[in-house]
C-alpha cells in the first residue's frame, strides 16, 4: 500500500508528498549531551537566567541548554509554530506542506508578522533527503529542534556539533501530543510559564468545541486516506497519530477496531492497511479522510467496496482535501489549531449529521 499523505515524517523537503512508508526502527541510545562544538553564537546568547541551564532527555541522550536561545533552527513539522508562538522567530525552518509560494503556512506567517519578522530561511535537502549541515551551520543557531522528525543517530551527532539539538523524545516521527511539544520547547526556551498559558488557552478552545457540539461525544471514528486508482486497501491511521489525537480532544472516540488496524502496521509506520474486502470489520460511526486531490475523493466515493462501507453509505464522512487544512489538522499546534477549528468543525458536524462533506468548500 502506498497512498499519499501530507509529508512530514521524513528529513527531505516537506513540499514533497510522501508515500506511506518509513524504514525500520532507528537506533536509539545514549550518545552525547549536545554540548560539544559550542559556537560563538552560544557565547553571545546572554547570561544564564534563572531557568538555565536546563537538561532535556530524549531518544539519543540528554541535551543541555546553558542559556536562553536566540537563534533557533527547526526541522520538520510543528516545532516552528511553537517557537514563534513563544515569541521567537526561528532563523531556519523546513518548507511546510500546504504553505504559500514561499513555503509558509498562513498561521505561521501571521505570527511572524505579529513579532515583526523577518521570515526565516527555508532549509535545503539533498535528493535523498539529506540534511544540509553546512546551511544549518551558516545560520549560527544556538538551538536546533526536531521533535517531530526522524533524525538518525548519525544526524543527531552532526547536528549536536553545531548547537544543542532536541530530536524526537521517544521514537521517530512521534513528537508527543501538541501539549507535550509546547511544554518541551517552552522549557528549552526558558518560556515555561508562557508555554503553559498557550496550552491552557488552546485547550480551552478545544473544550469549547466539545460543549458547542455535544453530538460529537463518543461518536466512534477512524481516520483514513482517500483511495487512488488501483488501491486494494485503505490506509487507516493509528491512535498515536496527531490528527487522530486531535479528534479525540473534541469528543470523538477512536474506533474499537484499532487493534485490527494496528496489527497490519509495519515497523515504525503510523498507519495500517485494511483490505477493501474487509472494511466492514472496521467499526466507525464517522470516517474522516485525507485526500491529495479532488479526484481522489470522487474515486473513493465511486469505488464499489468503499462506498458500501457502513459510514460511507450513510454519508457520515468528511474529506480534508485543502492542503492548508490538512497541514493544520495533521500537525496540530498552538498556532494551527485555532486556525483550523473554524474550518474543520463544520465539516465534522456535517459528517455526524450524515451530510457527507467532501471538503470542496473548505
Amino acid at each position: 500500500m502506498s497512498p499519499s499523505i501530507p509529508a512530514g515524517r521524513r528529513t527531505g523537503p516537506l513540499a514533497r508528498v510522501l508515500a506511506l512508508a518509513i524504514g525500520a526502527v532507528l537506533v536509539l541510545g545514549g550518545c552525547g549531551s549536545g554540548e560539544s562544538g559550542k559556537t560563538a553564537t552560544e557565547a553571545k546568547a546572554g547570561g544564564a537566567s534563572d531557568s538555565f541551564p536546563v537538561d532535556i532527555k530524549h531518544a539519543h541522550g540528554t541535551t543541555t541548554i546553558k542559556a536562553k536561545p536566540k537563534r533557533i533552527v527547526t526541522l520538520s513539522w510543528m516545532s516552528l509554530d511553537v517557537v514563534a508562538a513563544l515569541g521567537t522567530v526561528p532563523v531556519g525552518v523546513d518548507e511546510q506542506w500546504g504553505g504559500d509560494k514561499d513555503g509558509y503556512t498562513p498561521w505561521f506567517r501571521t505570527q511572524v508578522e505579529k513579532l515583526g519578522g523577518p521570515l526565516p530561511e527555508t532549509l535545503k535537502y539533498g535528493d535523498a533527503g539529506e540534511i544540509d549541515f553546512e546551511q544549518i551551520l551558516s545560520l549560527e543557531p544556538d538551538l536546533i529542534i526536531g521533535l517531530y522528525s526522524g533524525i538518525t543517530d548519525v544526524d543527531y551527532k552532526r547536528l549536536a556539533e553545531i548547537a544543542p539539538t532536541l530530536p524526537y523524545l521517544k521514537k521517530p516521527w512521534d513528537g508527543g501530543t501538541w501539549q507535550e511539544m509546547t511544554r518541551t520547547i517552552g522549557k528549552a526556551m526558558g518560556e515555561e510559564k508562557k508555554a503553559e498559558g498557550l496550552v491552557e488557552d488552546v485547550g480551552g478552545q478545544l473544550a469549547a468545541v466539545s460543549v458547542a457540539h455535544p453530538e460529537f461525544k463518543d461518536k466512534t471514528f477512524t481516520y483514513a486516506v482517500a483511495l487512488t486508482p488501483g488501491s486494494t486497501e485503505v490506509g487507516l491511521y493509528l491512535d498515536y497519530d496527531a490528527r487522530v489525537r486531535l479528534l479525540t480532544e473534541i469528543g470523538f472516540r477512536n474506533t474499537p477496531s484499532m487493534s485490527t488496524i494496528a496489527a497490519t502496521a509495519k515497523g515504525t509506520n503510523w498507519y495500517g492497511g485494511v483490505s477493501l474486502e474487509k472494511l466492514d470489520t472496521i467499526e466507525a460511526d464517522v470516517v474522516v479522510a485525507w485526500a491529495n486531490a479532488p479526484a481522489e475523493v470522487t474515486y473513493s466515493l465511486k469505488d464499489p467496496l468503499f462506498s458500501r462501507w457502513k459510514p460511507i453509505a450513510a454519508k457520515k464522512y468528511a474529506f480534508v482535501q485543502d492542503p492548508q487544512l490538512a497541514m493544520a489538522t495533521s500537525g496540530p499546534t498552538v498556532l494551527s489549531i485555532p486556525w483550523g477549528l473554524e474550518r474543520y468543525v463544520p465539516m465534522l458536524a456535517d459528517a455526524v449529521a450524515g451530510k457527507g462533506n467532501t471538503g470542496a468548500g473548505s
